[in-house]
């Protein structure tokens, strides 16, 4: 087992996801676009590296925890990126939501290297990836995967390996895709409840043992009772998810018109400023557009 883990990309799931690693015993190298995030974590152990080719020398198992595809493809190809620090052998976790096409690129511009890229991606939000119960879907290299286990089973609770390269953004998508269509069933059936008079203490404990119960919906509850809506799982990287889940439906030629009609109501939330707010904030978009207020910025909190 590697004792030296790297770890890049400290936002809202990576840092929850590097703390775990260090409180498993590993000694972790972290880097970090903004400098904050890395401080943070120095603070309780963790080791600062200057690039991502400098923690490559250094490490044989790299975590990534990114927002988009040109991040991670620049991490680990660019000029200093990580292919260029590796001893042969090194190991690329990908644990970001990306582009099939640039992650297939990636993973073979590894292999040719002599080196390993798994597509890793996670589901379970913030308060997965805070309590080590995440689930990670891997696709790559069996042998890579191998001597990975360890890693993933620190930061998550169900990991399955699900066969070549792409397998574990295959099956992402698919899950981002139902996540995107439940938010906003969610969203619209709370305003519903909300005219009826149903209170949200009510649709907890009963929702929540009913076949209406999910994820989403027992975090939309949380974050709604909290009133605390920036920050969380983002809208803007649902946006994204959604995206690279259309282009996909659309290369396959299948039509995904529900994801498509959640990708509307999560595109006029990013409109109207509001990326940096939680999936939850939704049912406020959507009571902007059915109350034909399209033009004025939704209240800071919620619906009273």
């Amino acid at each position: 087992m590697a004792s030296r883990i790297g770890f890049i990309g400290l936002g809202v799931m990576g840092s929850k996801m590097a703390r775990n690693l260090l409180k498993a015993g590993y000694e972790v190298v972290v880097y970090n676009r903004s400098r904050p995030a890395v401080e943070e974590l120095l603070k309780e152990g963790a080791i600062a590296a200057g690039s991502p080719m400098e923690m490559a020398r250094d490490c044989e198992i790299i975590v990534l925890c990114l927002s988009d595809s040109k991040g991670v493809e620049e991490t680990v190809l660019g000029g200093r990126g990580l292919i260029h620090g590796f001893a042969p052998g090194g190991i690329v976790i990908d644990t970001s939501t990306i582009d099939l096409g640039v992650a297939m690129k990636v993973a073979a511009a590894m292999k040719a290297g002599g080196f390993h890229f798994l597509d890793a991606p996670v589901s379970g939000g913030p308060e997965g990836a805070r309590a080590a119960t995440l689930s990670i879907m891997v696709g790559g290299d069996r042998s890579a995967f191998a001597r990975c286990e360890d890693v993933l089973n620190r930061m998550g609770k169900r990991v399955f390996y699900l066969g070549e390269s792409g397998s574990g953004l295959k099956m992402k998508l698919f899950n981002q895709a139902l996540v995107g269509v439940y938010f906003v069933a969610v969203a619209e059936a709370y305003l519903w409840s909300k005219k009826l008079g149903v209170k949200l203490e009510d649709l907890q404990s009963v929702i929540s043992t009913s076949w209406g119960d999910s994820p989403p919906f027992r975090h939309f509850v949380s974050v709604v009772q909290s009133g605390e809506f920036k920050g969380g799982a983002l809208i803007r990287n649902l946006k994204k998810d959604l995206s690279i889940v259309l282009d996909s439906a659309k290369q396959e030629g299948e039509s995904m018109s529900l994801a498509e009609l959640a990708q509307e109501y999560v595109v006029k939330a990013s409109e109207m400023g509001r990326d940096d707010y939680d999936i939850s904030y939704l049912f406020q978009i959507l009571d902007e557009i059915k109350s034909g207020r399209r033009d004025r910025l939704p209240a800071e909190r919620p619906i009273s």
